[in-house]
């Protein structure tokens, strides 16, 4: 009855209480707001050595929620902030006791901070404040117990700071205030508490000292002295230096570290060594990325140099190191380049030539820093205090530099053939089509090439004139053929294929020097720098920019003055370019004749080629375009005419010509004062360049299509560029046209309807027939066409995609769909041929097109060798007019087949995880449109990446039959299985680690993805302790617990719900709840307060939840969250069940009591069927 008699008395009196408290409650409200915000004036800590109570005093305040922590410094700590304050103490401590006479036999040393709940320090500054220490058991050093000696006592140290005769700030370990300090300890020495009146919360330490020789010591100083004063044989040497142990810095993987002796020093002077024994340099490159040293030259003591120096006689106690006489660590590939300095957070970073190490009349040490190429230690301009410890406050740097090439491509394989020039001075003289304004001169040559290929002037002293000093084989200027200037990376990129690029303001082209002797009939390789250069450290924008010098070399280490600050246009580069502020080499000497301050200024270049107009004008599904920018003269000729003019002498100028429309434009300026103001030019047109020429005039409407050519036609691109201005040079070239060799035969192929995303790794096989007036007869390896017989090409060689191949004994190449196979001088460019698809299948494509004409049904041969295929024939044609030979399928409906791609997980899971998967269609990233759940998703796939989530299918359509595919996930691998693939409806290749096959005739691929998520399990433990006497009367004990997480998850909130452990008497006080089936990750797990206990436990308690659902994890056991409670408040009670009262008071005066269950998740046994739920 005892708890019902309660109940009644409580519930009285909670009633009468809620009316007056809801006419109080705002008071009420406030007043507990405002003691919640007081700021306390004491605050206490406690672990298992100490208690400490802070109080503040004289008007001092503590911050408001703050809470105090004293921990004692670990010299073995993981953190190296404390290991880094522990040595500076110690340090700090020895050189006070050398004052002193004494010898420290050990201390105690503490940080003191107060900070908040969240971990953020809230240690004020300065204050009054009483600090005391209690120890749980009185301590003492053990060689402060045994020692002998008949002085010895314990004193209170406190970090200082002060300023030196500079006024440079240092810190030293100072005794506090002896009428402010309070030690209790035994006769024996051992401290029991200690309590001082402090100003700061710096470090404090405890020191136990004695007077007189402590051998221990004694002896280990004698022996680091005795290292010190050993005379050196090298200016330089690796580290053979002894290092205290403390003194060895833990270092970054791009860090090296110096020591710094000195010879013919007695003294006081040696003993400095210690501070001079932690220079730390961190390494990186040229742009500021760190240089892995570590894994270069091995752990700390291979990252090591001692240098010793001799006293400067000038150098007032200084000695003075040059960085250049500094022993820099030798890294394979890289070449130093200079030092620098960044004197403080804030500070830009400065070039030192030269350091001195100082030990002044009165401490501290000093490094310093000076920009004079000789050091005297006198006119620094930075000044360094070194710590007892070694430490310092600036960041000091080494940069080291490395050239690195990109890959290029062979470019006169493939049909672009390059003859480079160099003139002892501007040729034509640089009066003619002179700078001016600075814009172009346009009209300076006539519109066609002569006979023998070169340009005529039109104008002023090269009137009637044809350019042949400049751009003549035949001239002494000629230097010979070059190649690989083109950047592979742009001609192999999907996005871009078949696309020659090089732009001087991305990439340094060195190719010789002009007096080097080589072989002109053999192309000679121009080297591509992924860095830039220019010529000049003059404050021009054009020269803080990439130059084009391709007689110039440049070297590691040698930069301009000058960065990357502006674009190819002459407008100031976006900060947030990638190569904005790039430091550029500086070009180097050269030894052309006429050369301006070692820059050979004055070249010429002749690039030409033979292509084909492809159906509309495209190639690779992309306009054909020819673009230019840069200086000086640029002229472009197609087939002999000019088409592009952007003659003369002038600044980076621009312009195109787009072969899909004709349209020729050209980007003009002005220079104004220094300004640059565009000058309109109105566009042109191929066919308008041709009018009026004799090439146009020997041109019919058939070979043109509209303003460009027509399609399938051939046509050769002959482009001059020089550079006469003596100053700036800039080229930056672009083109995307089908090139071939001369007397050579392309055939290509293509597959029109398929998803034009993707690609098709379908093999598709071609013979190739020649014309032979030797054969007499058709048998399986000759045909004859008009009276007209052809061989089939066995054993030829072709190139395709690079690569070197044969035809073999059979005669047959194989192409996928966007492949070509290059022919080159098979035979005389008169000499006829024909070409023939073999193997085809009617059922799977319909329509059959060669160079944009349907074939017609005489030239759709049924195959004597395979059933139910057929061979696509062309007709005759000539390597002169038809070098370049498309063939075109166009796919049946029935071969155009889906790729469904479906993500699940695993049964009994769920997930709403957005996943990512890589797509390959036909050996290529999947770049197309795509379907969600049978919806037009409105999105394109970039690079294969796609996302998908639970439940969705991604329908990839039109892939042809035989087309390969690929499908990869990128899973979260800290928080899922490696996904489990499986393949329907197709030929299945691979499902280990992907999902790999072909699509089958007919059929629509299905792949499924199926995800397994690591789950894992938390046991929570509730214990009340033994000395709390549980009354059962007044109800079960339940306790209530918060569990969140994962915490850890980037993008995603933490999950919260709720679990209640009942105790029964039938049940004891120890009882426990698994939680199973939780993704695994970071957990928290906090008791919410009850009436009658007190936890006395951590709470609340985070650790990480382990996987435990697979074969090879099962037997991973729950983490665990232990709590113990005790019995605090008898006269509160619980009920049996956990239950959230809110009271409302009506106008009447009347209490409404409404209650919400809080979920229960415990039975009396101590097991729990629930599942984990969101609250």
């Amino acid at each position: 009855m005892k708890s019902v008699k309660r109940l009644s008395r409580y519930t009285s009196i909670l009633l009468s209480m809620l009316l007056m408290l809801s006419a109080m409650s705002p008071g009420i409200s406030a007043l507990a707001q405002e003691r919640a915000n007081a700021a306390p004036t004491v605050l206490t800590y406690e672990d298992d050595s100490i208690t400490a109570e802070l109080k503040a005093t004289g008007g001092t305040s503590l911050p408001a929620g703050a809470a105090l922590t004293v921990k004692a410094l670990n010299k073995d700590s993981q953190d190296e902030a404390e290991k880094a304050l522990y040595a500076e103490t110690e340090v700090g401590l020895k050189a006070k006791a050398s004052e002193q006479g004494t010898t420290v036999d050990g201390f105690t040393a503490y940080s003191v901070k107060l900070q908040n709940k969240e971990g953020k320090d809230m240690t004020p500054a300065q204050g009054e404040y009483t600090l005391k220490v209690t120890y749980k058991e009185a301590t003492a050093p053990e060689a402060f117990l045994n020692s002998e000696s008949a002085e010895k006592g314990v004193t209170l140290y406190q970090k200082t700071e002060g300023k030196d005769e500079q006024n440079n700030t240092i810190y030293t370990m100072e005794v506090t205030g002896e009428e402010d300090t309070k030690i209790t300890a035994d006769a024996n020495g051992k401290v029991q508490a200690v309590e001082s009146k402090i100003t700061t919360l710096q470090p404090i330490a405890l020191a136990w000292q004695s007077v007189g020789v402590n051998p221990t010591v004694d002896n280990e100083e004698q022996q680091l002295e005795s290292a010190l004063e050993e005379p050196a044989n090298n200016v330089a040497m690796t580290a053979g230096l002894p290092q205290m142990e403390e003194n060895t810095p833990v270092l970054e993987d791009n860090q090296y570290w110096y020591s710094f002796h000195y010879d013919n020093r007695e003294g006081s002077w040696t003993k400095q060594d210690q501070y001079f024994s932690r220079w730390i340099v961190n390494i990186v490159d040229a742009n500021n990325n760190p240089i892995n040293v570590k894994e270069i030259l091995g752990e700390n003591n291979s990252r090591h140099t001692t240098l010793n120096g001799k006293d400067n006689p000038d150098g007032q106690d200084k000695v003075d190191w040059k960085v250049s006489q500094i022993s820099k660590p030798e890294l394979e590939g890289y070449k130093f380049a200079e030092a620098r300095i960044k004197t403080s957070k804030d500070d830009p970073l400065q070039v030192f030539t030269a350091m001195a190490t100082w030990v002044p009349p009165s401490k501290p040490n000093q490094y310093q820093y000076d920009y004079k190429k000789g050091a005297d230690g006198k006119n620094c301009f930075y000044s360094d205090v070194i710590n007892n410890d070694g430490t310092y406050g600036a960041e000091i740097t080494f940069v080291y530099d490395k050239l690195t090439t990109v890959p290029t491509i062979d470019s006169q394989q493939l049909g672009v053939d390059i003859q480079m020039f160099d003139y002892s001075t501007p040729t034509p003289a640089n009066t003619w089509a002179a700078y001016g304004d600075g814009s172009l001169k346009q009209g300076r040559l006539k519109k066609e090439l002569n006979s023998d290929g070169i340009p005529v002037g039109a104008m002023g002293l090269m009137d009637g004139k044809p350019l042949s000093e400049s751009f003549s084989a035949t001239s002494n200027n000629y230097q010979g053929k070059a190649n690989h200037l083109f950047r592979k990376d742009i001609y192999d990129n999907p996005d871009t294929k078949g696309t020659f690029y090089y732009s001087s303001f991305e990439n340094y082209a060195y190719w010789k020097e002009s007096n080097d002797e080589i072989d002109k009939e053999k192309p000679y390789d121009f080297t591509v720098y992924d860095q830039i250069g220019t010529p000049s450290d003059e404050n021009a924008y054009f020269y803080k920019r990439g130059n084009f010098m391709p007689y110039n070399k440049i070297e590691a280490g040698k930069f301009s003055s000058n960065s990357n600050y502006y674009d190819e246009d002459g407008k100031n580069l976006d900060e947030e370019s990638l190569r904005y502020g790039e430091k550029l080499y500086k070009t180097q000497q050269s030894g052309a004749p006429g050369a301006q301050n070692g820059n050979d200024y004055w070249f010429g270049m002749v690039m030409s080629s033979s292509f084909t107009q492809l159906e509309g004008g495209r190639y690779n599904g992309q306009d054909m375009v020819y673009e230019f920018n840069g200086d000086d003269d640029l002229w472009v000729f197609v087939d002999g005419v000019l088409v592009l003019d952007l003659g003369g002498i002038h600044d980076a100028h621009s312009g195109s010509i787009n072969f899909a429309t004709g349209e020729v434009q050209v980007k003009d300026s002005r220079n104004v004062n220094g300004s640059a103001v565009e000058i309109f030019h109105e566009p042109t047109n191929i066919k308008e360049q041709f009018k009026n020429t004799e090439k146009g005039k020997s041109m019919s409407e058939e070979d043109w299509d509209g303003n460009t050519f027509s399609d399938y036609s051939n046509h050769e691109i002959k482009i001059f560029y020089m550079e006469r201005g003596g100053g700036a040079s800039n080229c930056k070239m672009k083109f995307n046209l089908p090139v071939m060799p001369k007397d050579s035969i392309t055939v290509r192929k293509e597959v029109t309807n398929i998803n034009e995303g993707s690609y098709s790794d379908v093999n598709f096989n071609f013979r190739l027939f020649l014309e032979d007036n030797n054969a007499t007869e058709v048998d399986k390896d000759t045909i004859e066409k008009n009276g007209t017989f052809y061989s089939l090409a066995k054993n030829k060689t072709y190139t395709m995609d690079g690569e070197t191949l044969n035809t073999g004994d059979d005669g047959k190449f194989t192409l996928h769909h966007g492949q070509q196979a290059v022919f080159e001088e098979i035979a005389d460019r008169k000499t006829k041929y024909i070409l023939q698809e073999i193997s085809v299948d009617q059922n799977r494509y319909d329509e059959f097109k060669v160079n944009g004409q349907a074939v017609q049904d005489g030239n759709i041969i049924p195959s004597e060798t395979e059933l139910g295929k057929f061979i696509i024939q062309t007709d005759p044609l000539a390597i002169d007019k038809d070098a370049y030979v498309t063939f075109k399928n166009h796919c049946d409906s029935e071969n155009l087949h889906d790729l469904d791609i479906t993500k699940k997980m695993i049964e009994g899971q769920e997930s709403n995880d957005t996943f990512q998967i890589q797509v390959k269609i036909g050996g290529q990233l999947y770049n197309g449109k795509y379907k969600i759940n049978g919806v037009d998703s409105g999105k394109t796939c970039q690079n294969g990446n796609l996302e998908i989530k639970p439940g969705q299918t991604i329908k990839i359509e039109n892939i042809a039959a035989d087309t390969s595919f690929e499908v990869i996930e990128n899973y979260d691998k800290d928080n899922y299985e490696n996904p489990q693939y499986t393949i329907s409806e197709a030929t299945v290749d691979s499902t280990t680690d992907k999902a790999a096959g072909k699509i089958e005739f007919k059929k629509n691929a299905k792949v499924e993805v199926t995800n397994t998520r690591k789950l894992g399990s938390l046991k929570i433990t509730k214990t009340i302790t033994d000395d709390s006497k549980v009354d059962y009367m007044d109800g079960d004990p339940i306790f209530t617990f918060k569990i969140t997480g994962p915490n850890n998850i980037e993008g995603q909130e933490p999950q919260v719900f709720y679990r209640t452990l009942r105790l029964s008497k039938d049940v004891g006080k120890t009882a426990s709840i698994i939680i199973d089936n939780l993704p695994i990750g970071e957990y928290t797990v906090e008791e919410l307060n009850t009436m009658r206990y007190t936890c006395t436990s951590d709470n609340p308690q985070t650790d990480t939840v382990q996987q435990n659902n697979t074969e090879e994890t099962k037997n991973t056991p729950p983490t665990e969250f232990s709590f113990t409670n005790q019995l605090t408040n008898e006269d509160y009670f619980s009920h049996t069940d956990v239950v959230e009262n809110s009271f409302k008071i009506g106008e009447d005066g009347t209490v409404t009591v409404e209650k919400h269950k809080v979920p229960e998740g415990q039975v009396p046994d101590g097991t729990t069927p629930v599942q984990p739920s969101n609250e």
